[in-house]
């Protein structure tokens, strides 16, 4: 089996297993059985076959267990477990993944016991002591803190065995709790250690995993608690379906409840968790919008600055004149970086494209460096900014570094990373650029916290995302993990999610981050589950209306607007939003009823005005169209766009040489293909053939000869030619003239 073959399988597992379909199931496992190098597998396969057999048999030929359900329950969790150990007996022993060298490597090695845990803490405690010694009697301007290359060791061996273990034993469990507890390992140690947790939860399910994220969690340690936050967030998200086979987990959840400070976090993880969902979205907005903006004025800003002539820089504190008009000439520009620095004070991910060529470093092909947390001591950042220029304080760039939050940890190492490779002369540009930038950041950064008190857990958060993301997107083993990007947004529908979370006031949060990013479903699902709440309020069914409307589901767009319509204090947009649906839905009089309560509400309301012209011509009540349509062209005489259905009204009314005038009028700003298939009718309805054919061509070219457009169209107006005269003999020979015509 391959590694696609081997996932399908494991997926299709799943499937039957929740649909309760376990024959299937059994039939899954035993095809990948099948390929197992490891007997016992097999063995416990016939074992979990032969009980399922057996509850087959009390239930309908022996007397009926009363623990029947209990069995079954036991039966599923077990077959759970087994198809786990069963892929991961296929992958590593027939080198599926490249990283599961490593964990071949850690097979080979004994087992570590409960001693083994306490030394290995013992021995990483006292690396960092001796450092710390070391580093003490050292110049702090010359080298800041840094680890020795055998406390990393030892600390990436721990990353390992706790990222390639399938299943803790007690003696890893106690080595996670001893780091857990002790304060000689730094927070950015730590953090490391639970994102080897997380990668592991996700990578093979194992109830321990989760219990020591939340062991993590509930330490509080500052830095370290937001990431295991989202770690286990993920991670049961991950594996929801399980957790009905764990109680242990499910009790400890709901001692959670209630917890204000956890809900309103855990409201901060989703959100983020939707929000980097944009990332790409965002990424190629920057790459096809901004960018070609910028870069479309290069060469006036040369000019605008006289880039060539410039022999020397003024750094004195005098402008420019000319600077305060160039954004005069190029608004858009402005506007995009205006939307550029809105996105990135929202916390968007803006920075994804400009580094993602700049993972390629050496530092990253260690695992646990994706994850490491940018800290000012870190000996690599320090040797990378180094001998860059005497006025810059490496110390305090680093620092300013570390305390910004607009860009992740991740990014920060790249940054240094490709700093210490420029010459020194753009080394020295480029730092203190960033340096004025850094400053003026971090000012924000401190003035936001003075005002929100969670702008420090939403920073962490936020960052941790961005790690997380860069890992699974950017990774060169990237399609050999499970993207947890790739996971539905539906994070709210969990069963952990909702045995933590009882107020509705976060569930129609995360529903109006939904709607303002316009993910209707996911935003209509969290609204209706808001209903039977205090906030049922015209604006919630009006939202609930609209999340259908946005879905095509227009009858119970309708529905909730007519509840709305009972409250609502201010009715035009909804009067319009009932009358569009009624329209769309080809209920015109019902359209029209409430396109003219909306024009007593706002007669001066040209868009209005033009849709009960449109709704009216629907109706084939063409003398009212043309009443509204002559409102919505007096006020505005120059827009082609009333002059167009004035002229067709025109036309199926027999008023042939209005509609011709019309017409012509409008397209002599704007045309379009029906516009030359319409004025063709006119024409040959004046009895002017070679114009209309002429007409014709063009709107058949216009369509860039799509004939099939052309006589669907050309058939449904027949009925309007043959009033105004036209021989329906004559109609499907003109089709045929001009298919000929055009080969000839």
């Amino acid at each position: 089996m391959n590694y696609t073959q081997v996932m399908e399988k494991y997926h299709l597992f799943f499937e039957y297993i929740f649909q309760k379909q376990l024959k299937a199931a059994f039939d899954i496992l035993g095809e990948m059985a099948e390929n197992c190098q490891k007997t016992d597998l097999k063995v416990q396969l016939e074992h979990n076959y032969e009980t399922y057999i057996n509850i087959l048999k009390y239930s309908f030929e022996l007397g009926d267990d009363p623990e029947k359900e209990k069995v079954y329950n036991k039966l599923v969790k077990s077959l759970t477990e087994l198809v786990d150990d069963i892929r991961e007996d296929l992958f590593t022993g027939n080198n599926l993944l490249s990283y599961y060298n490593t964990k071949r490597k850690l097979l080979a090695e004994k087992q570590i016991t409960k001693s083994d845990s306490v030394e290995m803490v013992e021995r990483l405690e006292f690396e960092k002591e001796i450092n710390q010694i070391i580093n003490d009697h050292k110049d702090s301007n010359k080298a800041g803190k840094n680890d020795t290359d055998d406390y990393k060791n030892h600390l990436n061996r721990i990353f390992d065995l706790v990222w390639l273990t399938d299943k803790f034993g007690d003696a890893t469990i106690d080595l996670v709790i001893k780091i857990i507890k002790t304060r000689s390992v730094p927070w950015y140690d730590k953090s490391i250690l639970v994102s080897a947790l997380t990668l592991s939860l996700i990578r093979h399910f194992d109830s321990n995993k989760v219990m020591l994220l939340l062991d993590f969690y509930d330490e509080g340690e500052d830095m370290v608690w937001q990431r295991a936050l989202v770690g286990w967030l993920l991670g049961l998200h991950f594996h929801d379906k399980r957790l009905q086979f764990y109680p242990e987990i499910t009790d400890r959840l709901k001692s959670m409840e209630g917890d204000k400070s956890l809900t309103g976090n855990i409201e901060l993880v989703i959100l983020h968790f939707i929000k980097s969902k944009e990332t790409e979205k965002i990424s190629k907005k920057i790459k096809d919008e901004i960018l070609p903006e910028v870069l479309k004025i290069k060469s006036r800003l040369e000019e605008k600055l006289d880039i060539e002539n410039t022999t020397s820089f003024n750094l004195s504190d005098e402008k420019n004149p000319e600077w305060e008009n160039f954004f005069k000439d190029s608004p858009d520009v402005y506007k995009k970086f205006e939307e550029f620095s809105n996105m990135q004070l929202d916390g968007a991910d803006v920075f994804l494209g400009a580094f993602a060529m700049l993972k390629q470093f050496e530092f990253f092909n260690e695992f646990s460096n994706w994850f490491l947390p940018f800290y000012k001591e870190n000996k690599m950042v320090l040797d990378s900014l180094g001998n860059i220029q005497e006025k810059l304080d490496t110390r305090q760039f680093a620092e300013g570094l570390e305390n910004t939050s607009f860009m992740c940890n991740s990014d920060k190492y790249s940054f240094c990373l490709n700093v210490k490779h420029l010459p020194l002369v753009q080394k020295s540009m480029m730092t203190e650029l960033f340096n004025m930038e850094l400053k003026a950041m971090n000012e924000l950064k401190n003035d936001d916290e003075l005002v929100n008190a969670t702008a420090h857990n939403k920073a962490i958060i936020t960052q941790y995302f961005q790690d997380l993301y860069r890992f699974y997107k950017l990774h060169p083993l990237r399609h050999e993990f499970d993207d947890i990007f790739n996971l539905h947004f539906n994070i709210y529908q969990s069963d952990f999610f909702r045995l933590l979370i009882g107020d509705s006031k976060i569930l129609r949060n995360i529903g109006e981050f939904f709607f303002e990013k316009n993910y209707f479903a996911e935003a209509l699902d969290l609204f209706l589950g808001c209903l039977s709440s205090k906030q049922d309020t015209y604006e919630l069914f009006e939202k609930i209306g609209f999340c259908y409307q946005q879905t095509a589901n227009l009858n119970k767009a309708i529905e909730y607007y007519h509840k709305a319509e009972f409250l609502e204090k201010n009715r035009l947009w909804l009067y319009n939003k009932i009358a569009f649906c009624y329209r769309k839905l080809k209920n015109y009089n019902k359209a029209v009823e409430y396109y003219l309560e909306a024009e007593k509400l706002k007669p001066e309301d040209m868009q209005v005005q033009a849709f009960l012209g449109q709704t009216y011509m629907e109706l084939g009540e063409y003398d009212n169209a043309l009443k509204y349509y002559f409102k919505v062209e007096y006020h505005s005489p120059n827009d082609p766009r009333p002059q167009k259905p004035i002229s067709w009204c025109y036309f199926v009314t027999g008023n042939l040489k209005n509609a011709n005038k019309y017409l012509k009028k409008a397209i002599s700003k704007d045309v379009n293909k029906n516009d030359y298939l319409n004025l063709g009718h006119i024409e040959w309805c004046l009895g002017n053939k070679k114009e209309a054919i002429a007409n014709y061509r063009m709107a058949i070219k216009k369509s860039e000869f799509d004939y099939k457009w052309f006589t669907k169209i050309f058939q449904e107006d027949s009925k309007h030619l043959l009033k105004n005269g036209i021989n329906v003999f004559d109609i499907p020979l003109m089709l045929d003239y001009l298919k000929i015509s055009e080969l000839s």
